[in-house]
């Protein structure tokens, strides 16, 4: 891997909208989910600095001592964006507009799931295909999430009988650019973006109670998942 550092965004909002308001601060593995997220990117190599844009106190008193971690408050989300988890590009913006560096990773901070060999790899897709100086072909990276449906219209007239897949920008992962970002108008995804699969299991967001009953299930009986989380 080429020799160069990336600085990781995460926005965590004290309050996340009007359905689950206090989500980042359940339990997954004995840890705020918070912290589950920021470990993650505390245990990158490639990462040199963590901006974490939020108002929470709490967030700011557990990190005031880290010396790779840097908590600020920078921007204040819409609600349809807290609502939706997006990794906003207005966020991104606004955070760009203070923070010094070239390459960039966004992690979308509800996903308690997602593998650290995930990480790498979207990490290593951004090195040999957007930083390798011999081969440029994509100017970004980030994660989608598939879906193979039968789609209809309105009146349930089938739009398509067969089954293909639809690509959905899931908001886990973005890996880009100060570059990209600007001479695309302000956008994570550029113009010629590499898009990552990632794993059904790693799609799901503690967004709603219910899926952090779920989330709390599958945590606590991983033995039961093995091609999931090993044995």
């Amino acid at each position: 891997m080429d020799n160069f550092s990336l600085t990781a965004l995460i926005s965590i909002p004290e309050e996340a909208g009007y359905f689950f308001p206090d989500r980042h601060f359940q339990h997954i593995s004995r840890s705020s989910l918070y912290s589950v997220m920021i470990d993650k990117l505390e245990a990158i190599p490639q990462v040199s600095k963590i901006i974490v844009n939020t108002d929470s106190s709490r967030i700011k008193s557990d990190y005031s001592r880290s010396g790779k971690v840097k908590v600020m408050n920078l921007y204040q989300a819409e609600p349809q964006e807290i609502e939706l988890e997006l990794t906003s590009d207005r966020m991104t913006a606004a955070l760009l507009e203070h923070v010094e560096g070239e390459h960039f990773l966004q992690l979308g901070p509800i996903f308690p799931f997602l593998k650290q060999e995930t990480i790498d790899y979207v990490i290593e897709t951004y090195d040999k295909y957007v930083v390798n100086p011999e081969d440029r072909p994509y100017d970004s990276v980030f994660s989608i999430k598939t879906l193979n449906r039968r789609y209809y219209d309105s009146d349930t007239d089938f739009i398509r009988e067969d089954r293909p897949n639809t690509f959905v920008e899931d908001g886990i992962l973005h890996v880009f650019n100060r570059k990209t970002f600007l001479a695309g108008g302000n956008r994570k995804v550029g113009k010629k973006p590499y898009a990552c699969g990632i794993e059904e299991i790693e799609n799901l967001p503690i967004d709603s109670e219910e899926n952090y009953q779920l989330a709390v299930f599958i945590d606590e009986n991983r033995r039961r998942f093995p091609r999931v989380f090993g044995r």
